[in-house]
């Protein structure tokens, strides 16, 4: 496996400064073979937002990228991204992604319309996924993530990307069924297994930090990478950021296989190296202290079950909320839902059932969930 990863600067989103960045890095990590194929890529969404929020990937890079592998020959070019709450006929207008799809003479692609089955025998935690047929349809998958923090995973980048080749709530149970960091991560790169991506171009102009993927806030980067190792490139953006490399779950479940990687000493950089990029103040999502498996195994249930409830939980600020919904039609463990008659109707949270997956504050549109610590008196006495 090539183990290049090339880190180029780009400050600003005019479209000819992108575009020579990204073919500067494409240049130096050898492995874009595209010629005659059919190429799916794949950017990041979370839901659908202006550009200026940094929740997506950029159209200036979307359409930097289109550019490139058009020139390299590609067939034909297929876009999409599911959001955790796909409506029909999804074509990611306010990003500004569809347009700049069609612009280009690329083809948006609705992931919901066909699944296709693809298998994982390999798999330590998913041995089949149900995913956008637009998968099977494609010669080579790419992978085109915004760098950003993620409230339960820390760090989000070109593997964890893959995910939303889910179509929509069908990525809901994934998070039940793997409620654990460890779990969800193994999922994930299972995921990465099945589908054998071809390459990632990162847009790290602008990326996100805090509590991130959708709730965060822009910051600033100036960088571009590209990879044919999508394993390599999340080691080296975390890096970037200020996270311990290994402290990250995917990318720690990723390297535990030797797929792609064996060491993060086999990283080669052919431009710039992540140790002199380093962002001091980035924020970060603080690291969870884990005690390891025989720890967990030791310690009596109820003890536990009390840190379960420790753990940092997703709280409404009542003042902003909308009440549209979108969090408890995304809540997989069913553990929120609308009650009250007017001036009391109110998004409810059973922290009983909440499995901490965060993914109503990854996808509320006015950011009116934040996850706060839970006291020690909450946690004893089951306040909420």
């Amino acid at each position: 496996m090539n183990t290049q990863v090339a880190i180029t600067r780009c400050e600003t989103y005019e479209a000819e400064t992108v575009y020579a960045a990204l073919r500067l890095a494409v240049d130096a990590a050898p492995g874009l073979d595209v010629s005659g194929k059919t190429v799916l890529l794949k950017p990041n969404i979370v839901f659908d937002s202006p550009p200026e929020k940094a929740i997506a990937t950029h159209p200036v890079f979307l359409e930097a990228a289109i550019r490139l592998i058009k020139e390299r020959g590609a067939a034909r070019i297929l876009v999409g991204d599911s959001p955790g709450l796909q409506t029909p006929n999804f074509t990611a207008k306010l990003s500004g992604l569809g347009e700049v799809t069609k612009r280009m003479g690329a083809e948006w692609v609705d992931f919901t319309r066909e699944k296709a089955d693809i298998p994982c025998p390999e798999g330590k935690a998913q041995k089949q996924f149900s995913l956008t047929a637009a998968v099977r349809e494609a010669d080579c998958v790419i992978s085109l993530p915004k760098l950003k923090t993620h409230q339960l995973m820390y760090y989000t980048g070109a593997m964890k990307n893959l995910f939303g080749l889910i179509p929509s709530v069908a990525k809901s149970p994934m998070h039940v069924r793997f409620p654990s960091r460890e779990s969800f991560a193994a999922m994930i790169v299972d995921l990465n297994v099945a589908v054998k991506p071809h390459y990632a171009l990162m847009d790290a102009i602008i990326g996100m930090e805090g509590p991130g993927p959708g709730s965060g806030d822009p910051r600033h980067i100036g960088l571009v990478l590209a990879s044919p190792n999508l394993l390599a490139m999340d080691l080296a953006a975390s890096e970037i950021v200020g996270y311990p490399p290994l402290e990250i779950p995917v990318s720690r479940d990723a390297l535990s296989r030797g797929i792609w990687l064996r060491s993060p000493s086999e990283i080669e950089y052919p431009l710039l190296r992540p140790d002199t990029l380093r962002i001091p103040d980035f924020k970060k999502i603080p690291l969870k202290k884990s005690g390891g498996q025989l720890t967990e195994f030791l310690l009596p249930k109820p003890f536990r079950k009390f840190r379960e409830r420790l753990t940092p939980r997703p709280e409404i600020d009542r003042s902003i909320c909308r009440l549209c919904g979108d969090c408890t039609r995304i809540c997989g463990s069913k553990a929120m839902h609308i009650a009250g008659e007017g001036p009391e109707k109110q998004v409810r949270i059973d922290y009983n059932t909440c499995i901490r997956c965060y993914c109503c504050h990854e996808i509320c549109p006015v950011k009116a969930i934040e996850i706060r610590k839970v006291s020690f008196g909450k946690a004893l006495f089951g306040r909420s």
